[in-house]
């Protein structure tokens, strides 16, 4: 993942100049955002298992196939492997 720094200092060397007045501003902007950026990150990791059970839940209650011999969630492993995959 690139920082916000080196996409700006890319995009300007491919233009052939140095980082505008704008370029710098919004690489200021990036960073004073970044505690609530990191908080918001925090709050839906605090969730993600929530999240991913409320997910697999609907699956199974809309596609009640998937419970059937055979298929997707027919024992408690491959359930547990749906919900594993959800989270990813």
């Amino acid at each position: 993942m690139k920082s916000v720094v080196t996409t700006v200092v890319t995009a300007a060397d491919a233009a052939g100049r140095f980082p505008s007045q704008n370029d710098l501003e919004a690489v200021q902007g990036n960073i004073q955002r970044a505690a609530a950026r990191l908080e918001a990150a925090e709050k839906l990791a605090a969730g993600l298992d929530a999240v991913t059970r409320e997910a697999g839940d609907a699956c199974f209650n809309k596609y009640a196939y998937l419970k059937q011999p055979g298929e997707a969630g027919d024992t408690q492993v491959k359930v547990d492997k749906c919900y594993r995959d959800l989270g990813h």
